[in-house]
């Protein structure tokens, strides 16, 4: 168990740092966007998986790119999620106008190039019981329209009981008020892609209410906040569902599939708590997300290309994975109830902290 690093790109200027626990379980993350590439586990039977997707070099992820641009793993920010409307944002004194990524007027994960395409520092925290790094990134004032200098700091950190803690840190370096929401956007199988989606996966939420959506673009959450009951597909509260029993109810121009806004609570917590489960009967191996966070997007893969080539010579296509990412509400800058969740000032510190724990059924 312990911390090594490699080289991740050609020219050795991206590395990616594989954390190892007592079981066996290894980590791996790179520099660029601070992205969980690999989490290699043994299922019930003993047999080696890799759950997560990814690609296998910093070039491999750079011509994926070109074909489709799905997060794979990635520290997004500085503002997980849609903020819409993009062009009229206030912040402090000032109205900002934040790049429009996808159509309408909407703003996604930090816009064209966030946190997600930047390289960050890497720090060996700890090599022993639980294996850290730290990745720090300063994005400069007006970086992708987003007022003052912020610096942000990502800790992975792997135990012995195979959970990984991600644990984000944000300051305002400059300036007088910003907005600060990081989110982790990796998508687990956790067959390891021996079956080629996450349809017979099973999953049970913490939440008993989602977010609501405007009429006119489905995905931007309005901050109203509808009981699950009201919805069959969406209730993972009052009992654990398949994925792929509800999975096609959904509008198949627009949604396709979950990609909605569980809410756990109406704002973060003090400390961690249980916030989903997803179990493989194949694989027998199920992940328990805990986080201080009040919001969870389910994100079941709807519209990942069927041309990515990943890790393993795997071959991704829609409902290859789901995304379990935990943060403040998004659009939250626009919603007043949840707007000072995402307020950062000179004299505030920033704190999320998420675990993700692999366990058997």
């Amino acid at each position: 168990m312990g911390v090594s690093k490699h080289s991740f790109s050609k020219d050795g200027t991206i590395d990616e740092y594989e954390l190892t626990n007592i079981a066996g379980t290894a980590i791996s993350i790179t520099t660029w966007g601070a992205r969980l590439t690999r989490f290699v586990v043994d299922d019930k039977s003993g047999k080696r998986r890799d759950i997560v997707a990814g690609f296998d070099s910093y070039e491999c992820w750079q011509e994926s790119l070109a074909i489709d641009d799905p997060y794979f793993g990635a520290t997004v920010g500085r503002v997980g999620g849609r903020i819409w409307p993009c062009d009229s944002v206030q912040v402090g004194n000032a109205t900002c106008t934040l790049p429009e990524n996808q159509p309408g007027k909407v703003c996604l994960h930090g816009g064209r190039v966030g946190f997600d395409k930047r390289v960050f520092i890497a720090q060996v925290i700890s090599e022993s019981q639980p294996a850290s790094v730290r990745f720090t990134y300063v994005s400069p004032d007006g970086e992708e329209g987003f007022p003052g200098e912020v610096e942000l700091q990502v800790t992975y950190s792997l135990h012995d009981d195979n959970s990984m803690h991600i644990d984000y840190s944000g300051r305002l370096n400059s300036g007088t008020e910003t907005i600060f929401n990081p989110t982790n956007h990796t998508y687990w199988n956790l067959t390891g892609f021996e079956e080629p989606t996450i349809l017979n996966h099973i999953c049970r939420l913490a939440a008993n209410k989602y977010m609501a959506t405007r009429q006119d673009n489905v995905m931007v959450p309005t901050g109203e906040l509808l009981p699950v009951s009201d919805n069959k597909a969406l209730d993972f509260f009052s009992q654990s569902r398949r994925f792929g029993d509800d999975i096609h109810s959904f509008d198949k121009n627009t949604v396709r599939g979950y990609d909605h806004v569980f809410a756990v609570s109406d704002q973060p917590a003090d400390d961690i708590r249980f916030v989903a489960k997803v179990w493989s009967p194949q694989s027998g191996l199920a992940l328990t997300v805990l986080s201080d966070q009040p919001a969870l997007i389910l994100y079941t893969g709807n519209w990942i290309s069927p041309d990515l080539v990943g890790k393993h010579g795997i071959r991704y296509e829609n409902y290859a994975a789901v995304a379990l990412e935990t943060q403040r509400f998004p659009n939250a800058v626009n919603i007043p109830r949840f707007r000072s969740q995402v307020l950062l000032h000179p004299d505030e510190t920033f704190t999320h902290h998420t675990v993700y724990r692999i366990g058997s059924i």
